[in-house]
C-alpha cells in the first residue's frame, strides 16, 4: 500500500503544522505519546482490520517549529484543514505509483490523550478501496 498511507503520522505532523501555520494553542501535551491505529477496509471484500501500535515524541520545540517538523510526503496536497484547540478537520489526496487516495480527518484533543477517525478511497488498478482509521493516542509521560 502507499507509503503516504500513515495516519498516526500524519496526524501526529498535522498537530505540529496547525499549531504554527494557525496560530491556536492545541489541547495537546509534549511527551512521549503512544499511538494506535485500526484500519479496516470497507466493502464488499473481506479483509481482516490491521492494527498498528507506534510511539513518537512530540517536545515543545516540535510544536513550536510547525511546518518545518512535518515530513508529509510530496506527493500529498492538503486542503480545508480547520483548527480549533480541541478538534482538527482535513482533507488530503496523495497521488503516488498510480493510485491516489482522498483522505478526510477529523481529531479530537484532550490534553493527554487524542483520538480521531480517517476515511480514506484509494484509488488503483483494482478500482476504488474504501479504507477507515480509526486512531487514539496518549501521553505515556515524558519522552525518553
Amino acid at each position: 500500500m502507499m507509503r503516504v498511507l500513515r495516519p498516526a503520522f500524519i496526524a501526529g505532523s498535522l498537530l505540529l503544522l496547525s499549531h504554527s501555520a494557525l496560530a491556536v494553542d492545541l489541547n495537546i501535551q509534549p511527551g512521549d505519546w503512544e499511538f494506535t491505529n485500526v484500519t479496516r477496509i470497507l466493502g464488499n471484500t473481506a479483509f481482516p482490520e490491521h492494527t498498528t501500535t507506534n510511539r513518537q515524541c512530540i517536545t515543545a520545540d516540535d510544536v513550536a517549529r510547525g511546518p518545518e517538523f512535518m515530513d508529509l510526503s510530496e506527493h500529498c496536497d492538503l486542503s480545508n484543514l480547520q483548527v480549533t484547540a480541541d478538534t482538527m478537520r482535513y482533507d488530503m489526496t496523495c497521488r503516488e505509483n498510480g493510485m491516489e487516495v482522498q483522505m478526510t480527518a477529523d481529531m479530537r484533543f484532550q490534553g493527554d490523550r487524542l483520538s480521531g477517525q480517517v476515511n480514506a478511497e484509494l484509488e488503483g488498478p483494482m478500482g476504488t478501496m474504501p479504507m477507515q482509521t480509526d486512531i487514539t493516542a496518549r501521553r505515556m509521560g515524558e519522552c525518553p
